[in-house]
């Protein structure tokens, strides 16, 4: 039996306007099926409801074509909880490319384009061909807030999320595979909608189904023109180890792979997956890190009378220092 004119399954988070801005209601679902298909016992698709009013399409046939401005962010201000994008992933049947199959995957399928969706800093650094870049999260335009990452020591500082992906994504694929019918995002975690989030409230750096790569196809999906949106489970790590894709770095190959040939691949390993290849913009917190340590381990000692200073004039010092006892 055929059935016709049936949307495609979806489900995507409705907005509401607000002052000339879009802001998620809910993640809302309704039922679209015509009489005929009821009657005869087919069941039901579910359809997503936008909310977005008049959206940038060509044609009344389809889903409309959004914009990077019109998508529901998948992380930020306005973005749903992490239990509610992962099932719209599922019921947006994103498809999982395992990272050992990732290398013959995009061999066999010349209508793929694989997306590193990593900051374009660590990108730099290393990367797997064929894989071209763009960044799901990008260096916080406000230059204050990103300087709190450098004195930290977060490489590029902090983040947010690209307001123009979805955008870049396009121009992406019509500068690489104008052609591309799937889109497969690739990140160092991965993710993984096999298994269900940990409890609400939990960061997502310690969620193992939640990564970069799954909450920019969120935005994809959304989109309308990426029909075939895919995630590598088991992220870079995996498709370099167990895949055995090759990796790219001008600048630190000949280091990486003297590591591995000294029997130091497990430092590799930590170096190039833990994001701790030396950046000038890693500097200014090691600096600053390296700063209180030195400046602590002189008032413990007293050297140059820092501990008696420190005592006087610095709540609570005397706690730890010798000089108070």
């Amino acid at each position: 039996m055929s059935v016709t004119n049936v949307p495609r399954a979806s489900c995507l988070p409705a907005t509401k306007e607000k002052n000339g801005h879009r802001h998620l209601s809910s993640v809302r679902r309704v039922v679209v099926c015509s009489s005929t298909t009821a009657k005869r016992g087919v069941r039901c698709v579910p359809h997503a409801s936008f909310g977005f009013g008049k959206a940038n399409s060509k044609s009344n046939k389809g889903p409309p074509v959004l914009t990077s401005k019109e998508v529901v962010p998948g992380q930020g201000k306005g973005s749903p909880k992490w239990r509610e994008i992962h099932q719209c992933l599922i019921d947006e049947n994103v498809k999982a490319v395992d990272a050992r199959d990732l290398s013959s995957f995009v061999t066999a399928n010349k209508n793929a384009i694989l997306i590193d969706v990593r900051q374009t800093i660590e990108f730099n650094e290393w990367n797997v061909p064929p894989s071209v870049n763009v960044p799901y999260a990008i260096p916080d335009p406000n230059v204050v807030r990103r300087a709190v990452g450098y004195a930290i020591s977060i490489k590029g500082g902090l983040k947010v999320r690209n307001p123009g992906f979805v955008d870049l994504v396009r121009e992406a694929r019509r500068r690489e595979k104008k052609n591309a019918s799937t889109i497969v995002l690739i990140d160092t975690k991965g993710g993984d909608l096999a298994t269900s989030p940990t409890a609400d409230g939990t960061s997502g750096v310690y969620d193992q189904t939640d990564s970069q790569a799954l909450r920019a196809a969120f935005e994809l999906t959304q989109a309308g023109d990426f029909k075939d949106v895919r995630y590598v489970k088991g992220g870079l790590p995996g498709a370099i180890e167990f895949g055995n894709m090759p990796y790219q770095s001008k600048k630190w190959k000949p280091f990486l792979e003297w590591l591995t040939l000294t029997n130091r691949d497990d430092t590799r390993k930590l170096l190039m997956y833990s994001r701790l290849l030396p950046d000038p913009t890693n500097l200014p917190g090691v600096l600053l890190q390296g700063g209180i340590f030195l400046f602590i381990g002189l008032a413990y000692y007293d050297v140059f009378g820092i501990g008696s200073w420190a005592a006087e004039n610095v709540p609570a010092a005397c706690a730890f220092l010798l000089v108070c006892l």
